[in-house]
Parts: C-alpha cells; sequence; structure tokens
C-alpha cells in the first residue's frame, strides 16, 4: 500500500471486503478520501434529498420532546362499543339532513367525562396545576404544512351540530396553514384520530402544558352474542387515553377513561343540544 497503506486503511478495506485495485480501478488512485468515497457509493443508501430542520417542523418537534421529557406519560387502552353512538349519528342524519363527525361526537362525550373529572381538564406548568371550568378542546389535525392542534371551545355548553361547524371550519384553515393565534390558543384536552387510517391502538403524546390527550382508534367488527343466543357482528373501537402520572394517578385515569366510555355506549346521557 506504500505511504498511504496504514493499517487502518487495510483494517477498512477488511472489514468492507474490499481490494485496493477495486478502488484505484474506478478513481485512479487509493487513499483515505478515494476508500472513503468507494464505500459510501457501494454500501450506503443513495441520498434522495436533505431538508434543513427548520421552521414548524422543529417548532413541532421542540414541543414533542419538552413534552415527552417532562411529563411522566402513561398510556390506557380500552375497548368501547361503538354500536349507539353510530346510530345516534344515523338517527341525526335523517333528521337534520346533515351528521355530526364521529370525531366531534367523541369530543362532545369525552367533555361531559371531564366535568365528572376535571382534574384531566388541566394544565400544569411546573409548579402549579390550573384546573379549567370550560372544556376547550384542542384536535389534532395532519397538514402538508406539520401537525396542528385548532381549538373549539366550551364543547361541553354547546349544541353539537355549532362544535361540528366551527371544527370543519377550523380543521381546513389549519390544513391550509390559514389558521390565526386564536385558533391554536386556551385548549384544555386535546383529542387525536387516527381511526381513519386503520390504527388500532397507539400511543399519542400530551400537548403541553395540558395534563392529558385521547387517541381514537379504528373502528371494528366483532361477533358478539346476540339476542335468542345467537351471534350478531357489532362495531367497537380502542380508547387510547395517555396521561401525566405527576398529575393524576392510573385508578383516576381509568375511571376517567371509562367515563368517556360509559357516555359513548350511552349517548343518550349527553347534552347533545348544549346548555339551556
Amino acid at each position: 500500500m506504500g505511504e498511504v497503506g496504514s493499517e487502518e486503511l487495510k483494517f477498512i478495506l477488511e472489514q468492507y471486503d474490499v481490494q485496493e485495485e477495486e478502488v484505484k480501478a474506478k478513481y485512479g488512485k487509493f487513499d483515505r478520501e478515494s476508500l472513503e468515497k468507494f464505500i459510501a457509493e457501494t454500501f450506503l443508501p443513495k441520498v434522495k434529498e436533505k431538508k434543513k430542520f427548520i421552521g414548524l417542523r422543529k417548532t413541532i418537534a421542540q414541543n414533542l420532546y419538552k413534552s415527552y421529557s417532562q411529563a411522566v406519560h402513561v398510556t390506557l387502552n380500552m375497548e368501547v362499543s361503538m354500536e349507539e353512538l353510530l346510530g345516534l349519528r344515523e338517527k341525526l342524519k335523517g333528521e337534520r339532513k346533515e351528521a355530526p363527525s364521529i370525531t366531534m361526537m367523541i369530543g362532545k362525550c369525552v367533555a361531559s367525562a371531564l366535568k365528572d373529572f376535571p382534574t384531566f381538564n388541566a394544565t400544569f406548568d411546573g409548579s402549579e396545576i390550573t384546573i379549567y371550568e370550560d372544556v376547550n378542546l384542542a384536535f389534532a389535525v395532519d397538514s402538508p404544512l406539520g401537525l396542528f392542534t385548532p381549538v373549539v371551545r366550551k364543547v361541553d355548553k354547546r349544541d353539537i351540530f355549532e362544535l361540528n361547524s366551527e371544527f370543519e371550519a377550523v380543521a381546513e384553515r389549519a390544513r391550509k396553514g390559514m389558521l390565526k393565534e386564536k385558533d391554536i390558543v386556551g385548549g384544555t384536552f386535546t383529542i387525536t384520530n387516527l381511526g381513519m387510517l386503520g390504527v388500532s391502538t397507539f400511543n399519542p403524546i400530551i400537548n403541553p402544558p395540558q395534563v392529558a390527550i385521547l387517541g381514537v382508534n379504528a373502528t371494528f367488527e366483532k361477533p358478539v352474542k346476540g339476542e335468542g343466543g345467537g351471534i350478531a357482528w357489532k362495531k367497537f373501537s380502542f380508547l387510547s387515553l395517555t396521561f401525566d402520572h405527576r398529575i393524576n394517578d392510573g385508578a383516576p385515569a381509568a375511571r376517567f377513561l371509562g367515563r368517556i366510555k360509559h357516555y359513548i355506549e350511552n349517548p343518550a346521557e349527553v347534552k347533545w343540544s348544549g346548555e339551556k
């Protein structure tokens, strides 16, 4: 190898089963630079493009890292029957010629549960827990520009159709990158729905400074015992609740998730027309 044939280069050749002559044949010389280039072109994946880690993507990453590194994330999963809620949606569609989204209907059920478990309708700044009277739900919205969480306010007090119209409008603004600051502030709890993408369960990351987030998963059918002892196919889903264990313990979190399940399975107990 001559002057450039150090033991280090010899070791590299052995590790990649490359002959010095192969490198010389391709580049007309053999040195560290040509060897590294040969290895990169032969063994490493071809780069399609590189993107600077700046702007919105960097901001999203920083927020997620802050949440995951500071909060004590614990996720609970619970199966829920979707039959009654889907049945109500069809009934509303027949009466009003329009149907609210399942995401917003689940949001209304979550709002009812949050009134029963207010320590989940809260934020934490590291030293003080703030519990809120209003239920302002943030909804994760995917867009070409990144992930946004626009807010729909006072979900517990308002009519489902009014809420749904606002949700659709703010979600569309998010997808177009046209959100204003007022659209993304004041959230007290977040819902993220990956069900339309076929996800069975996942571990959502808390949206700081909030203390919990609900993941909604895909609806699926399974056989259950029907009337008269026969078999009936019914629709189910899984709910994934991530909570900050610094603020709430596992048992209250399980009861809170169970209360969400209760309202989804018993939608007649939810005030769909809002407070009068």
